[in-house]
């Protein structure tokens, strides 16, 4: 959600991030949840004990976490004219923000990423499978060599032997 068209939202990181500084504040899980609360119903009534309840579980020094959280949240929406979160004596408080919807994620830049990784693993995947069937080759090529050149050696031999039978026995 966003804030008056200026403080992003995002209630799941528990982030809030001011769209005109580009500061982003990282907020405790009750300061987001009372954000969120009041978020939820703009413009009534949210009374202390039903945040109390919602927020603090009836603990019972919630009354000061209570106004020491409104207190944070005001500086970081920056109110400090108390109109975004209104107190209403001994009652509650009045959330008057303009809500809007945060704009959706890019997850095709992250998919891109992705693709763009495996792609190049990809590449040296086969590259490294190249090299090792050249390598492969070589050494097999290598040892037919020395097989035929073994074989060229026996025939050799052997026709030599056979000269040497022929010439002596004449």
């Amino acid at each position: 959600m966003i804030i008056n068209d200026r403080f992003l939202v995002n209630a799941t990181r528990g982030e809030v991030t001011d769209k005109l500084t580009g500061k982003t504040v990282r907020l405790e899980p009750r300061l987001m949840k009372l954000l969120c609360l009041l978020a939820e119903h703009p413009g009534q009534l949210v009374k202390r004990e039903l945040i109390i309840r919602e927020i603090w579980n009836d603990y019972p020094g919630a009354d000061d976490g209570l106004n020491q959280a409104i207190s944070g949240l005001r500086k970081l929406l920056e109110d400090d004219q108390k109109k975004i979160i209104e107190t209403i004596p001994k009652s509650g408080y009045c959330f008057h923000g303009r809500m809007g919807e945060a704009p959706a994620v890019r997850p095709a830049r992250r998919s891109k990423n992705i693709y763009l990784l495996a792609g190049l693993c990809i590449v040296i995947a086969g590259v490294f499978l190249a090299r090792y069937y050249q390598a492969t080759q070589a050494a097999i090529s290598g040892q037919a060599a020395r097989e035929e050149a073994k074989e060229l050696y026996k025939l050799d031999s052997a026709q030599q032997a056979d000269r040497l039978k022929a010439a002596g026995g004449k």
